[in-house]
């Protein structure tokens, strides 16, 4: 009986180990499923940030494209214009009579047939220097062809910063001298010889173009139109074109003669592309279409001045041709 009542007890206790050791397997694997789950949320979670940086760099990159568009547009249209610049000044240089123009200051002098009894005032001119008409067109190839080269080299990062505040003082700068050239050259040979005339009429031009960087400048800085800047602009370049015009309309009464076709034609390309940058600035005050966008803008200044400046010169360069 103790005998059987030892063993029974014996039977006991080990069946409770046997039990107690299979109660422990379960848990022993609760760690594996942590690490699995946990590996599985790492697994998952690295492709998802890889696809937003994937993103990203696609969005940064169209956006990096879209900005540099107009900019390459802008730069092969400087390119463009350098290339034609130069065969302008080479054709006027070969192809360009050396007809010539004696530019002239004029003074009070002495009337020796009047001054008998006292000296007598009377008007007089004095050459001073003579000028080639096909160097004019040189000059303005030249100087159309530096702020380019520039724009493209020295003066990138500026002709950048430049299109962001919507201000371009270099190119009223270009404009002024290119203008100034050309209405003083068609003033010559309208008859207008006297060097402070020449003078008065260049500074008209020049101060248009002042007017025209004023309005630019006046429209970013209060939000609105500067209507009034445009408009004084717009009065300096007419007063040129009373003194040239009346010149021509005096040569045909007083003087019985005409002016040459090419010079009638180069007033119909003066004042009609004039015209058409005046509009052009117009329209980029008032932000009105494609003109809100600067660069834009900034094309169409650059083209529309092409057009009227190679205009200018293959008209002098036709109607001068030597022969």
């Amino acid at each position: 009986m103790w005998y059987s009542s030892l063993m029974a007890t014996t039977t006991k206790s080990s069946k409770a180990k046997t039990k107690t050791t299979k109660a422990k397997k379960p848990a022993a694997k609760k760690p594996t499923s942590k690490n699995t789950s946990v590996k599985s949320a790492k697994s998952t979670s690295k492709p998802t940030a890889t696809k937003v940086v994937v993103s990203k760099k696609t969005i940064t990159t169209k956006d990096s494209k879209k900005s540099k568009e107009p900019k390459t547009r802008l730069q092969k249209l400087y390119a463009a214009s350098i290339v034609v610049y130069g065969l302008i000044a080479v054709a006027a240089y070969l192809l360009m009579s050396n007809l010539s123009f004696q530019l002239s200051v004029g003074y009070w002098g002495k009337d020796e047939l009047k001054s008998v009894n006292g000296t007598q005032f009377a008007p007089a001119t004095q050459g001073v220097v003579d000028v080639q008409i096909k160097w004019i067109v040189i000059a303005l190839a030249v100087v159309s062809i530096v702020l380019p080269i520039l724009y493209l080299t020295i003066f990138k990062k500026d002709h950048e910063d430049s299109i962001k505040a919507k201000v371009m003082p270099k190119r009223w700068i270009e404009m002024a001298i290119t203008s100034a050239i050309m209405v003083e050259a068609v003033a010559m040979l309208s008859g207008v010889l006297d060097i402070a005339t020449l003078k008065l009429i260049g500074g008209c031009m020049i101060v248009t173009m002042i007017a025209g960087w004023m309005a630019e400048k006046r429209t970013i800085e209060t939000g609105k139109a500067a209507i009034r800047e445009h408009y004084l602009g717009l009065i300096t370049g007419i007063l040129p074109w009373l003194v040239i015009i009346s010149y021509a309309i005096f040569t045909i009464v007083f003087g019985d003669i005409r002016a040459t076709w090419f010079v009638y034609a180069l007033y119909v390309v003066l004042v009609v592309g004039g015209s058409i940058i005046g509009k052009n600035q117009l329209l980029s005050l008032k932000r009105v279409g494609k003109f809100a966008n600067y660069e834009a803008v900034q094309e169409n200044y650059v083209f529309l001045s092409l057009i009227l400046r190679v205009l200018f010169s293959v008209v002098l360069i036709i109607g001068l041709h030597s022969r």
